[in-house]
């Protein structure tokens, strides 16, 4: 089936002609303003106060920077120790059930929703009660470089923070190891003298000698291993010392780890494969798990939880097998940073919530390096939290390269970069959206080309080289119409080199002469096939719409697309 018909009500609109063809002038036009475009400035090298760059070159575009001297918005919450829980301190609960709208506040682009990195935690108390080890403050340096260090990302900050005298105050890092290349904090043209901070967790805070309600704008660069890619393989001798527990948290981790079958005559990695296993297959519950008088054994061995209880069962278990381990979390996720011998690295162990209520949702999102571990089919992971979010919040359908009609771009310059094809791709072989080679006969995809690019809001796939050998998919609904608000039964399968590809995503896709819209994702099991229903948007226009289904692989099997035949 290659087109099919939404039956819903029509709904004309008719547009008032805009104001500028309804007056007449009757002499000649002597300026005519140029719209900023962010390519040029950094063609040109533009930097804004501060020496910050106008914008920033990613895989998705470009991504202009923020004002520094935008005024403070009706909306925007203050980052100060009244506005947040900011006592340094984490206790587990027993509460698991899915949340479902969130609160989130997102200072980064691009977007790393929901991965804000707030507040960090490296140490247990005996009641369990998380804190950090080393609370201790050191001087965060600006250290800008001549030029980016090829293994790092860059992202802009821009926040609101309460300052007072004397006062550290709490603020986001975008990501472990982290550094700051520029930073600006003032309110419009007036700068503020800030000191910034880091504690032995890297949580970050910033202090002034004033009291004054202020915007902080920063250049940052985090080292691209830090969010994904292949986890190292250290010996055990060369990871960094972590302290022992308290002995009861001790015991129980010690039956805990025997439960799981991990232990350090394991190497590092193999027991980090496991525990990641284990904890992302816990599942949300609307009863508690029972309880006793040590609430880690009954989160543990439950499995049940969400977010948090996966991060904060999976912190002490491998504190107890001397493996250094954080939790982090924000106001809307949790997730935990293993070290693998030469950096901290961020593993997500799902548990997210259905929705993120951000008012920043238009923000181009980061693509982040392939998750190296398996996720189990079903799994509520924090980026499908993110992308959900977005596309709810976002134009049902979006041309490539332009901006959305009534919207604004930000700060009045070139439309959002997650708009535009990435610096540096070709189109694929079936048109500038990048549709992957011809569709074979069968329905399955063909080879994918070695460098791709897409205008929609999912997942973008950076230019370049791709050794990863492009997977197969196969896509099949059930029923010949659809309906908004009604649910989509689909199934397929995925495939690369021919063996399955399990635990990857799958995006469902509607396409129109419009664009196109991510109507959710699915995840294939260990056979690697998908099976399950979506629902589709009540904002979907009436149209036809071809159907399809793309994945942009894992680190064995490659990206594909397929049209549902």
């Amino acid at each position: 089936m290659r087109r099919w018909l939404l039956l819903v009500p029509v709904l004309a609109l008719a547009a008032a002609p805009p104001a500028a063809a309804q007056r007449r002038t009757s002499g000649p036009v002597l300026h005519e303003p140029i719209p900023v475009d962010a390519r040029e400035d950094v063609a040109m090298g533009l930097a804004l106060d501060g020496d910050l760059p106008a914008a920033l070159s990613t895989p998705r575009g470009l991504v202009p920077a923020p004002d520094p001297a935008r005024p403070v918005g009706a909306g925007e919450s203050p980052y100060s120790p009244q506005a947040r829980n900011d006592d340094g301190s984490f206790r587990p609960d027993r509460d698991t059930r899915r949340p479902d709208v969130l609160p989130y506040d997102d200072p980064f682009s691009p977007s790393t929703a929901p991965f804000k990195r707030l507040s960090a935690f490296d140490a247990i108390d005996a009641d369990y009660t998380l804190k950090v080890r080393d609370p201790g403050t050191s001087v965060l340096p600006a250290s800008p470089v001549p030029a980016a260090d090829p293994s790092e990302e860059l992202f802009y900050a821009d926040m609101v923070v309460e300052l007072a005298p004397g006062r550290k105050v709490r603020i986001p890092s975008v990501g472990p190891g982290a550094r700051v290349l520029r930073a600006r904090a003032g309110v419009g043209t007036e700068d503020i003298p800030i000191r910034l901070f880091r504690d032995g967790a890297e949580n970050w805070f910033v202090e002034a000698d004033a009291t004054q309600k202020a915007r902080l704008v920063m250049e940052l660069a985090v080292p691209r291993a830090a969010f994904g890619g292949d986890f190292g393989n250290p010996s055990w001798s060369q990871l960094p010392p972590v302290p022992p527990l308290p002995a009861a948290i001790e015991r129980s981790a010690a039956e805990v780890s025997q439960r799981l079958g991990v232990s350090r005559a394991q190497p590092p990695r193999e027991v980090v494969t496991k525990l990641v296993s284990y904890f992302r297959s816990f599942v949300e519950s609307e009863d508690a798990p029972s309880s006793s008088k040590d609430i880690y054994l009954d989160l543990a061995l439950s499995r049940k939880g969400v977010c948090r209880h996966r991060a904060f069962a999976f912190l002490v278990t491998a504190h107890h097998l001397k493996l250094p381990t954080r939790m982090i979390t924000n106001e809307a996720h949790a997730w935990v940073e293993v070290h693998d011998g030469r950096l901290w690295r961020r593993l997500d162990l799902g548990g997210a919530g259905r929705m993120l209520r951000d008012p920043n949702s238009r923000n181009v999102p980061y693509e982040a390096p392939p998750d190296p571990f398996a996720w189990p089919q079903g799994s509520t992971r924090g980026e499908d939290l993110g992308d959900r979010s977005r596309h709810a919040q976002q134009q049902p359908f979006t041309n490539p390269g332009a901006t959305p009609a009534g919207s604004a771009a930000p700060n009045g310059s070139a439309p959002p970069a997650g708009s535009a094809a990435p610096t540096g791709s070709v189109p694929g072989p079936n048109g500038p959206n990048g549709v992957n080679g011809p569709t074979g006969a069968n329905g399955t995809s063909g080879p994918s080309s070695p460098s791709m690019s897409s205008g929609a809001p999912g997942r973008p796939v950076p230019a370049g080289p791709d050794d990863r050998p492009a997977s197969t998919v196969t896509l099949a609904l059930q029923g010949n119409d659809a309906r908004r608000g009604a649910p989509l039964r689909l199934h397929g399968e995925v495939k690369a080199d021919g063996e399955a590809c399990s635990s990857v995503t799958v995006d469902i896709v509607l396409r129109s002469n419009a664009g196109e819209l991510v109507v959710g994702q699915l995840a294939t099991d260990a056979r690697g096939v998908y099976d399950g229903s979506l629902v589709l948007p009540v904002t979907v226009p009436l149209g036809d719409y071809e159907l399809h289904a793309r994945t942009w692989g894992d680190a064995r099997c490659g990206r594909s697309m397929v049209k549902a035949r």
